[in-house]
């Protein structure tokens, strides 16, 4: 994965977005549920300052500082889709 990310521009956001999607697929660390809906979520960074990692299923990848904001996010943006 390092030759990638060295082969790639720093701004190429679908390059991210392939990244983002793999670390929620392969490696992901928690699942939860919100309002009764799975949420798998990508738990990374210092234990000061963790990052969470979700994808929603129109594959946008949703990225925040706490755990519940991002589940929170995901619900509402699975509720305009509903």
């Amino acid at each position: 994965m390092i030759q990638s990310l060295q082969s790639r521009e720093d701004q190429d956001l679908e390059f991210w977005k392939e990244v983002a999607t793999m670390l929620v697929d392969d490696k992901y660390n928690t699942k939860i549920l919100r309002n009764s809906y799975p949420i798998t979520i990508f738990q990374e960074g210092p234990l000061h300052k963790p990052y969470f990692i979700a994808i929603n299923n129109q594959e946008q990848v949703i990225i925040g500082p706490n755990k519940k904001i991002v589940a929170t996010y995901m619900i509402e943006k699975l509720k305009v889709l509903i």
